[in-house]
């Protein structure tokens, strides 16, 4: 279930309090009724990475491993077929408070980021490609990708793995605009993406393991704003 670290130094995540959450967190009505795309960010106060290892512990975090007849079974936040957890998650950072620009792996079992080697100019193609995915905004700040490692599901759900993966996807979109919600913080879900190019940008094998849904994630405009709730003009997706 845990693919192979990638080389080099990992940058442990903040962890936050689940006891404290459940007990001073925004109530789920609120995070519904508020929800909302929000594609423009801050870049005068970005997300920090304390913000970021929170998102990514309550979104996508594995909270304990399984084996059941030789497979390794995932429990996560949110529900997946089987248990079997194929997606992983990288971000493309532009701007973030105490992290560096990049293409990062997020090791959801050590809860840590491991930084990628790519090719820096498929990376910034990423980038370019996401705020033009949401419109023609300017840059974001985070681009969340999420790959499916598709041996993970296909052995057990063979010709219909590919309908439970974008299923799988939609239901951490889901969890992802929550929890930004909940943390005031501005997700847009994307619509489109090039697998190839971000195979490319990190290095792997297009056929074992590719894109299959982009997020973007930064920091709210301030009270307000002009544009704040707005996203880039149009009406909240």
């Amino acid at each position: 279930a845990r693919p192979v670290a990638r080389p080099g130094p990992a940058i442990d995540l903040y962890a936050p309090d689940i006891e404290r959450l459940r007990a001073a967190d925004v109530s789920l009505t609120s995070a519904v009724e508020d929800r909302a795309s929000l594609r423009l960010h801050d870049d005068g106060a970005p997300v920090s990475l304390r913000q970021i290892g929170e998102f990514l512990y309550r979104c996508a975090r594995v909270r304990d491993v399984r084996v059941i007849r030789g497979a390794e079974l995932l429990d996560l936040p949110y529900p997946a077929g089987g248990g079997l957890g194929e997606l992983e998650i990288y971000l493309v950072v532009r701007a973030a408070d105490e992290l560096a620009p990049g293409l990062y792996h997020y090791d959801r079992h050590g809860h840590r980021l491991e930084p990628c080697q790519g090719r820096r100019e498929a990376v910034q193609q990423l980038m370019l490609d996401a705020a033009a995915s949401a419109g023609g905004i300017p840059l974001p700040q985070v681009h969340v990708v999420i790959t499916a490692r598709f041996a993970r599901v296909m052995w057990k759900y063979e010709g219909m793995a590919y309908a439970a993966i974008l299923k799988h996807v939609g239901v951490l979109y889901e969890l992802m605009y929550l929890v930004a919600t909940a943390m005031r913080l501005a997700p847009c879900a994307l619509g489109a993406g090039n697998a190839e190019l971000f195979s490319e940008a990190a290095g792997l094998d297009y056929f074992e393991e590719s894109s299959v849904g982009e997020f973007l994630l930064g920091s709210r405009l301030p009270r307000n704003s002009p544009t704040e709730g707005q996203g880039d003009g149009s009406a909240p997706a």
